[in-house]
């Protein structure tokens, strides 16, 4: 008779128990909102207010970016793909108190030039033409973003235009139905999620992001030098010599104050961070990177990400009988590599996770046989950006057994009738 048993193991595993999500020397860094999480996993390693939705300023160029690579890799657009100059985006760039870059009346601009712009140098006219190039008009583009973050499971976004500008500099073309002072708002939770997604779906922007200068329109009436605004970069003001940062966008509006979106990998592992409205002044002018670099350190320096590998056993005794099989028992453990964050600096401490499957099994078992699968439990939350918490993985046999034949099985069948 089968019957379904529940097998609890234990296996010694170094950690500090305490608050799945650290808090910083100070408790609070210096900022309206501020968050870390692994880039790969979503785990949530800092978190100050990052549910609450405030304005992001030109972080919002992380979602036109997206889609414009999105649009690249549909075949939609290239990066050869030529973009007339809009009456709007030559006139903002007239304004003297909007980061861009010079652009000719009436003339063409390559994707890969805006593209370059829109990341280094924050240009918001670049980001608005990318626009133009993967939706046909500004409407279109921020239909697409609005689209887009509902795909990702993002409710509670306020997306009205592709810059991150405040409308009022729209000069009256704005997005339907939205008022000539409105403005792009996200949580520090849905600004993770965008980077995230841009990092995993497209690597290659660091390529660009980690850049502190580049070339724009080279060979034209409009060749310069793009200059980076993320001072973290490797040189620049803001840099920490412990944190080898390569991206992502900084924001900044009169509303949205200083805001910086980054993202580093150290020891192996890459986490995202965001910062909303950093308390900049006339004596700290990278309040945003230092609140930043308070974070990223904090969470290399207090926490490790911890792996159980592939096969993982608690025991010896993680183990299943087999009814008609050559072996008694057959060894079973994790189908898969699993990993999280974990505190530092304690040891002795029991990660646990529940087995459910049925027992016994009946050969012939073979190698990576689904036997159930487990729930680990640790003795702190996990806590993951929404919609990201990780399922549980699969148990699996981690040897083959053979099935008994001849005079052999038929003696097993006889034991087991009786």
């Amino acid at each position: 008779m089968f019957k379904k048993v529940i097998i609890r193991v234990t296996l010694i595993f170094g950690m500090l128990l305490g608050s799945a999500v650290p808090t910083l020397a100070a408790d609070t860094v210096d900022a309206t909102a501020g968050l870390a999480v692994d880039a790969q996993s979503g785990q949530i390693l800092f978190d100050q207010n990052s549910k609450q939705v405030l304005p992001i300023g030109s972080m919002t160029k992380l979602l036109t970016v997206y889609l414009t690579l999105s649009a690249i890799k549909q075949g939609k657009i290239s990066w050869d793909t030529q973009v007339p100059v809009s009456a709007l985006a030559y006139k903002l760039t007239q304004n003297k108190e909007l980061t861009n870059v010079p652009l000719t009346e009436n003339s063409k601009y390559l994707v890969r030039d805006l593209y370059d712009a829109s990341l280094i140098q924050s240009a918001n006219s670049a980001a608005m033409m990318l626009g133009d190039a993967f939706a046909g008009s500004q409407t279109a583009a921020v239909e697409q973003m609005r689209v887009q973050l509902q795909k990702w499971g993002i409710t509670d976004a306020h997306i009205v235009n592709l810059s991150g500008l405040n409308n009022s500099y729209l000069d009256g073309e704005v997005y339907p139905g939205s008022s000539t002072t409105d403005e792009n708002k996200m949580s520090a939770q849905d600004m993770a999620i965008v980077a995230q997604h841009l990092l995993k779906d497209f690597p290659e922007v660091l390529n660009t992001t980690k850049n502190a200068s580049m070339e724009f329109a080279s060979g034209t009436s409009s060749a310069t030098t793009l200059k980076t605004w993320n001072y973290m970069l490797a040189g620049q003001a803001a840099a920490d010599s412990n944190l080898p940062v390569d991206g992502l966008k900084t924001g900044t509006t009169d509303l949205a104050g200083a805001c910086f979106a980054g993202t580093v990998k150290k020891n192996g592992r890459r986490i995202i961070t965001v910062v909303m409205h950093a308390n900049q002044n006339d004596t700290n002018a990278n309040a945003r990177f230092v609140e930043t670099a308070k974070i990223m350190n904090s969470v290399y320096d207090t926490q490790s990400y911890q792996t159980l590998a592939k096969g993982t056993a608690p025991n010896k005794r993680a183990r299943l009988t087999v009814k008609f099989g050559t072996q008694l028992q057959v060894p079973v453990g994790l189908a898969q590599t699993v990993g999280f964050w974990l505190p530092k600096n304690q040891t002795n401490t029991q990660i646990t996770y529940n087995k459910n499957t049925k027992t016994p099994l009946t050969a012939p078992i073979t190698v990576g046989q689904t036997v159930g699968t487990a729930q680990i439990k640790t003795p702190v939350t996990l806590n993951y950006l929404p919609g990201q918490t990780p399922q549980a993985t699969k148990i699996t046999t981690q040897k083959a057994v053979a099935k008994l034949t001849g005079f052999s099985l038929f003696k097993a069948q006889v034991a087991n009738f009786f």
